[in-house]
């Protein structure tokens, strides 16, 4: 991954920064290239640098207000009638979204149960949050996940959180969830461990995506190097914040 990144960003590499669609792109974990954005392709943006190489790029691996100006740029394409739909412009439930609902439980007592989502939920975001209860930082950050879930959703967030669980057993993943109040829902135990691609395995592990499943936000930078849930959590928190 590090040595493609690095590959990628000498092709898109210039001298400066001039007028025009050029513009920098910095990238997590650290480096800076220019290019012009030519389309948005789910996971993917094509960049073009000033000697006309093209190459696409994934969005995932670049900072969260690279994200949010592609996802803008697509939008007023859209708007002017120039490009395809935006993701989760759509009112209608995307297919991953019908994924993701599919097979959901919540925690009821100190039992699982089948959890249904409310007729037309369709969330802008969604948020995958790996943990366990035999894990000491999962169950140092889970009440501050807890906070921001609550404190989010009291403000009518477009967005769901669930829990994938990485306990050793259903009922130590039913416990989990009842001891530190999660009212969000969780995929069975075992089941949609890799829904998303990770940058990396360890726990705690949140990923944000959009409605379409592409990544946005992740606790592995795209070098493989763990920042955390808590910064994912910061810059989730700044992407609500501007809807």
């Amino acid at each position: 991954m590090r040595i493609r990144s690095r590959v990628i960003i000498g092709l898109l590499a210039a001298v400066s920064l001039a007028a025009g669609e050029f513009r920098d792109w910095n990238v997590i974990g650290g480096g800076q290239f220019e290019a012009k954005l030519n389309a948005v392709k789910g996971t993917s943006l094509v960049l073009e640098n000033r000697e006309g190489k093209v190459v696409d790029y994934p969005i995932g691996n670049l900072m969260l207000s690279d994200q949010q100006f592609a996802r803008d740029w697509q939008l007023a394409r859209t708007t002017s009638g120039d490009g395809a739909s935006p993701s989760g412009a759509s009112v209608e439930q995307s297919d991953f979204a019908k994924t993701v609902y599919r097979d959901l439980v919540r925690s009821q007592g100190s039992r699982l149960k089948r959890f249904t989502p409310d007729a037309g939920d369709s969330p802008k975001y969604f948020a995958f949050y790996r943990s366990a209860m035999w894990c000491p930082p999962c169950r140092k950050f889970t009440p501050k996940l807890v906070k921001f879930y609550n404190k989010q959703k009291r403000k009518g967030a477009p967005f769901e959180l669930v829990f994938i669980s990485s306990d050793r057993s259903e009922d130590d993943m039913a416990e989990y969830m009842k001891q530190y109040k999660m009212k969000w829902p969780a995929f069975k135990h075992g089941k949609n461990k890799d829904i998303v691609q990770r940058n990396g395995t360890g726990i705690p592990n949140l990923i944000v995506t959009d409605a379409d499943g592409n990544k946005l936000l992740d606790s592995y930078d795209a070098f493989g190097k763990f920042i955390g849930p808590s910064a994912v959590m910061r810059d989730f928190e700044k992407l609500l914040a501007a809807e």
